[in-house]
């Protein structure tokens, strides 16, 4: 390990990776704390094959770049790309908030990609096993569900319960249905648990009266209950959608109207 000054065009930053997420005000607080003292922590790279790849710090080698340096001072460990996602797998979950999806994206990526088995992955990353697991699991639900794990708009525990499922388009219809109202975790892994038990039925030729049926929707301004299917998010009906769009369009031409009126006085007086 040594700490090497580095340009800043040299370092490679992987693609898939856990990267901490700031709000605004840090985000600017970090910026100006960079341009006041410097960076008092350097980034960490490994160098692969004379290559040098970043694990930890993307924040800081950001800012260095925002003010225009060149070069950087940066903590170099030589090691492989298994080294780079291993690292920042560790360093990321650390630092702060992140979407779980990039968490998902890295264990996937050692565990199928590199073929690292758990106990590996483990020792590693200081993840625990169960943590890994749960990860190695969630990669399994497609990619459009794993799209809303990334916006954070499906939490862990709705997740894991759809990973129960295995047939992709039954998954995914579960997952229109519960994304079209509030459901807990507790009612997704009841109602996962019934749509996996009649869909073994059926494979079995069982014959079954029941049938799947989605939750009714209450809209949340009018009260009328509608199917998922045609409700948006939030629980709103067509019609009361259609009046807030109306709203909206009039509310817009009467500021724009307001401006236009505001600008001409001043632009006679």
């Amino acid at each position: 390990m040594k700490l090497r000054r580095v340009k800043i065009d040299d370092i490679k930053v992987p693609e898939v990776r856990v990267t901490a997420r700031m709000d605004e005000e840090t985000a600017e607080q970090f910026a100006e704390s960079v341009k006041a003292v410097g960076i008092d922590e350097p980034p960490k790279v490994y160098e692969v094959d004379g290559v040098f790849y970043l694990s930890d710090g993307k924040h800081r080698l950001d800012a260095a770049k925002a003010l225009g340096e060149t070069y950087i001072e940066v903590i170099v460990r030589p090691g492989t790309i298994v080294d780079v996602i291993a690292n920042n797998l560790m360093a990321g979950h650390l630092r702060g908030k992140h979407p779980v999806s990039e968490m998902v994206r890295s264990i996937r990526l050692l565990y199928v990609e590199h073929h690292l088995g758990i106990e590996d992955i483990v020792k590693k990353t200081g993840l625990t096993q169960s943590y890994v697991e749960k990860l190695i699991t969630l990669s399994t639900l497609t990619p459009l569900i794993q799209e809303s794990l990334h916006e954070s708009w499906l939490g862990v525990g709705r997740a894991a319960a759809l990973t129960k499922i295995k047939d992709p388009i039954l998954q995914e219809s579960v997952f229109h249905q519960l994304k079209a109202g509030k459901w807990s975790v507790a009612d997704v892994a009841a109602y996962v648990d019934d749509v996996i038990g009649i869909r073994d039925k059926q494979e079995e030729g069982v014959p079954s009266v029941q049938t799947i049926v989605p939750a009714i929707i209450h809209c949340f301004y009018c009260g009328e209950e509608a199917p998922p299917g045609i409700m948006t998010n939030p629980n709103t009906c067509p019609a009361c959608q259609l009046a807030m769009l109306q709203s909206l369009a009039l509310a817009r031409a009467e500021l724009k109207a307001e401006v236009e009126a505001k600008n001409k006085s001043q632009s006679a007086t």
